[in-house]
């Protein structure tokens, strides 16, 4: 390991020895087609000098030359970030350069039994029923953490399973310690981790509601089982809601089945089993299709509640406001937060009458205790800065004081300028109160701001107009860089600027929406984000003292 480090050392001090291999960072870039991109402001720029990074860089120091210690940083965003794109391609050459160098995958969650999409980087599945609740959310009735996602089950035979090597060609990963996040209201639900079909179960820390789990061998698939304290409870019930809608499934198999072959496809009686032709074949049902979606294959019951909880307007109502559809292009009137509200005092189910046990889930961080960089992205579809506040993710330190970043990369702001009145000073205050979150666990952290990209809005069904706010929250983010002592990385700048959104689109780089990118532009920002990084760190080794460079390099 020590004399991989040792080469990345000597790629990183490339520039004082013009034979050696070409630096981390110094890739080509092929931009040529895409002449509207302003290449010469992909910097990191710092409006009051960099000292803040000195932590930052002395711990890369440490790592690059010395093979001690663990980087870690933490980017946090909205949609852009929980698409994993920019940041995957960031990490995938922090990977593919510093080979050897990963300390983990830091935090990862499955994303898909709360019905959305998991981050491209990996894959996740999951069985059983399960509740989702996130910080975009009106109602909050969950106590989330760093994540703002949260998922709940009282499903006697859920499992998640998170593939982290799923895409892949060669592994990457090999966690050896995991740290899941969550809690059970009665103490009667435990998470286990299975490994070689062997469960290992974890050492809770009740202080910070979570469960430590040490692999036997380094593993890049995690799956995770809960078992009831009560395990016979737990058996009987299982077999008895697989037994129940097997056969629920069968009956509606017949019923679709003579619906078919009499044509009475609007029939609405159930049919009577006596009466089936004997020429209709009964199709099979795939009793795996049962433990996925958002409620088991053709549970009616369930169907009927969920569909009752997305029209429960009880605390909604209360914000005398009403929803945007953003997949609609529809805007919110104004920044301010003002936007949830927080279920507190709601009682918790597993202490109901009859009520199952029941586990809520916040996040997964995955280690190892080897030297190297960690990079974790975080973002929910629609987060806004506020979204993070304390009293929607109340969690939120305790579960970063784990994680503990030396860098982070600030890129929440594309949906809190989506606005018809965008509020800058709203916005700069809301960006302070975070980072005061953040500065809690890790005083001396490392910040960039990632400016928005340029977008448009929709005004009619196919009419987009730019959206000016674009510029504004540009100005915002260097005026609270500047505040913070932080770094810029100017996006909406190498973008083009306003308007820019257009050329990308038409370049085939961005969607229809004008608002995000497809995988290539994604792609492009990622290795134009790691290049304005990696040159920055080559022009903290260009200014070290020669005595101290000559020491560093022994």
């Amino acid at each position: 390991m020590k004399h991989v480090l040792l080469g990345i050392a000597l790629l990183t001090l490339s520039a004082f020895a013009k034979d050696m291999p070409t630096a981390p960072g110094s890739f080509s870039i092929d931009i040529s087609r895409y002449d509207f991109i302003d290449t010469t402001q992909n910097v990191i720029k710092f409006p009051k000098g960099n000292a803040s990074f000195n932590a930052f860089f002395n711990k890369m120091d440490t790592l690059v030359f010395e093979n001690r210690g663990q980087v870690r940083i933490l980017h946090v965003g909205g949609s852009h970030l929980q698409a994993d794109v920019i940041s995957g391609r960031i990490r995938e050459h922090l990977i593919k350069e510093y080979p050897g160098a990963s300390a983990g995958r830091g935090f990862v969650f499955p994303y898909s039994a709360a019905r959305t999409n998991t981050p491209a980087s990996y894959a996740s599945a999951y069985k059983g029923i399960w509740d989702m609740n996130k910080n975009v959310q009106r109602e909050i009735k969950k106590p989330l953490g760093l994540l703002g996602i949260a998922v709940s089950t009282s499903d006697p035979r859920s499992e998640i399973t998170l593939f982290l090597d799923k895409y892949n060609s060669t592994p990457i990963w090999g966690e050896t310690k995991l740290r899941l996040f969550g809690y059970s209201d009665n103490n009667d639900v435990v998470p286990v981790l299975r490994v070689d079909s062997t469960d290992i179960y974890g050492i809770l820390d009740s202080a910070s509601q979570s469960y430590v789990f040490t692999s036997p061998r380094p593993i890049d698939t995690i799956q995770i089982a809960f078992r009831w304290i009560d395990s016979l409870k737990q058996a009987e019930i299982s077999k008895f809601i697989t037994d129940s809608l097997f056969q629920d499934s069968i009956a509606r198999a017949k019923e679709d089945s003579i619906k078919k072959a009499t044509g009475d496809t609007a029939q609405k009686k159930p049919i009577d089993a006596a009466k089936i032709p004997n020429n209709v074949a009964l199709p099979e049902v795939a009793r795996d299709s049962m433990f996925q979606g958002e409620c088991d294959v053709l549970d009616t019951a369930c169907l009927r509640r969920e569909e009752a909880k997305s029209k429960s307007r009880s605390c909604a109502e209360k914000l005398n406001k009403p929803a945007v559809n953003y997949a609609e292009g529809e805007i919110d009137a104004t920044n301010y937060a003002n936007e949830h509200c927080i279920e507190q005092a709601a009682v918790p189910d597993s202490v109901k009458k009859n009520a199952r046990p029941r586990f809520t889930l916040t996040g997964i961080l995955t280690e190892t205790d080897a030297p190297g960089i960690t990079y974790t992205g975080v973002g929910i579809n629609g987060a806004k800065v506020h979204d993070y506040f304390e009293e929607v993710c109340p969690q939120f330190e305790k579960e970063l004081s784990f994680y503990k970043p030396d860098l982070v990369i600030f890129a929440i702001g594309i949906n809190d300028a989506n606005v018809e009145k965008f509020n800058d000073k709203q916005f700069k205050d809301d960006y302070d109160k975070l980072i005061a979150r953040i500065k809690k666990v890790n005083p001396n952290v490392a910040i960039i701001f990632e400016t928005n990209n340029d977008m448009y809005r929709k005004v009619k069904k196919k009419r987009f107009v730019q959206h000016p706010n674009g510029d504004v929250a540009r100005k915002a983010f260097f005026a609270l860089a500047e505040k913070h002592k932080a770094g810029v990385w100017d996006k909406f700048g190498i973008m083009g600027g306003l308007g820019s959104m257009a050329k990308w689109e038409k370049a085939d780089l961005a969607k229809a929406d004008k608002v995000h990118f497809k995988l290539s532009g994604y792609n492009l920002l990622g290795d134009l984000f790691y290049k304005a990084i990696i040159n920055c760190y080559q022009e903290h080794i260009a200014n070290l003292p020669a005595e101290k460079r000559k020491e560093e390099i022994k």
